[in-house]
């Protein structure tokens, strides 16, 4: 495949539409389980909080699956959130959920969305994947969208 610079506004529309259906969903899920009456609640909140790390990391995966041929010269040394994005997805994928010291794409936890540095795990929560996939969104359409 090749290497792609812009996107459709209507394929970012539809991959942002399928990220936030998904978001609510867990939503949905996790207060119908805190809703049953018979639940031990301290048994569900850990499984929830597990279930909350595994799915929104599985959710950033997805994210940068949407535009993984994206060029790197299209992002632009502004690129803070697709950066992150695409360190932080290979880091899950390749390196057990730690982050990964990516020479060509070093992050600057001072500078990043979710502050995480090389050797940190990588488990985030359903407010962390909303702040990055907002941004990532906001730089994915500002920096790769066909009507710039």
């Amino acid at each position: 495949m090749l290497g792609t610079k812009e996107y459709e506004p209507d394929y970012v529309d539809a991959c942002r539409s399928r990220v936030e259906s998904q978001v609510a969903m867990f939503r949905e899920v996790a207060q119908a389980a805190r809703d049953h009456g018979d639940a031990d609640v301290s048994a569900l909140e850990g499984a929830l909080e597990s279930l909350e790390y595994e799915y929104f990391n599985n959710m950033l995966i997805v994210l940068e699956g949407c535009f993984i041929h994206r060029l790197s010269a299209a992002e632009g040394q502004t690129g803070k959130a697709l950066h992150e994005v695409r360190v932080l997805a290979r880091s899950l994928v390749e390196n057990g959920g730690t982050v990964l010291a990516d020479p060509e794409l070093a992050l600057d936890p001072e500078h990043t969305v979710l502050g995480l540095s090389a050797g940190d795990p990588i488990t985030l929560t359903l407010h962390q994947f909303r702040r990055i996939s907002d941004a990532f969104f906001r730089e994915i359409q500002s920096k790769t969208s066909g009507d710039r």
